[in-house]
């Protein structure tokens, strides 16, 4: 049983560096992760809310902006559904701002880390007519890998630890604030450069 897992091991990481290696003209070329100023695309993210039983996969869309190879700026915007049961909906926009630290920037790949503030604009619709609109503040950090395709593509995955805050905490000021209310961002994103 152990030599069949360390033999799989081994054949993925030749994979790995077989890909690693055709990816190599981008780099040859001059095109790095970091060296476009700006990306733009689409992307789809996995999130868990915290004491949930399951995640969804939602669309969004994210674009970059380079300060220099090694920092970026990202800004993010998701949409989410949820369901419980025939009569109730759950809707909600994620605005995310992040600023990306490049680990190894100019490569074909380049791990990053993230961090960031974001502004989750919810609406609930249920039975009777009930509708309600509240928008709450939170923090994110986490990281992320992105492999250059080519010249002109990118595609990159991350993730974040969210954490928003309280819905009884909403009112009072900065220092009062608390951040109960949190949960997990898998993203994934096509990035066309510019």
């Amino acid at each position: 049983m152990k030599t069949n897992n360390c033999s799989r091991r081994i054949k993925e990481c030749m994979a790995l560096s077989i890909l690693l290696l055709g990816l190599q003209p981008a780099v040859s070329a001059g095109e790095g992760v970091g060296d476009s100023v700006f990306s733009i695309g689409p992307r789809a993210t996995y999130s868990t809310p915290k004491d949930a039983d399951k995640g969804l996969w939602d669309p969004g869309v994210q674009a970059r902006l380079h300060l220099s190879p090694a920092l970026g700026l990202e800004a993010s915007i998701d949409y989410r559904k949820n369901d419980f049961g025939p009569l109730t909906t759950v809707k909600t926009y994620p605005v995310q701002a992040s600023l990306l630290a490049y680990l190894m920037p100019g490569g074909v790949v380049s791990p990053f880390l993230l961090g960031g503030v974001g502004w989750y604009h919810t609406q609930v619709e249920g039975p009777f007519d009930y509708n309600k609109i509240t928008s709450r503040f939170g923090l994110h950090a986490g990281a992320g890998l992105e492999i250059m395709l080519g010249k002109s593509i990118s595609l990159d995955g991350a993730y974040r630890y969210v954490w928003l805050e309280d819905v009884a905490s909403k009112d009072l000021n900065a220092l009062h604030k608390t951040y109960k209310d949190s949960g997990s961002m898998i993203t994934i994103a096509l990035n066309l450069l510019f």
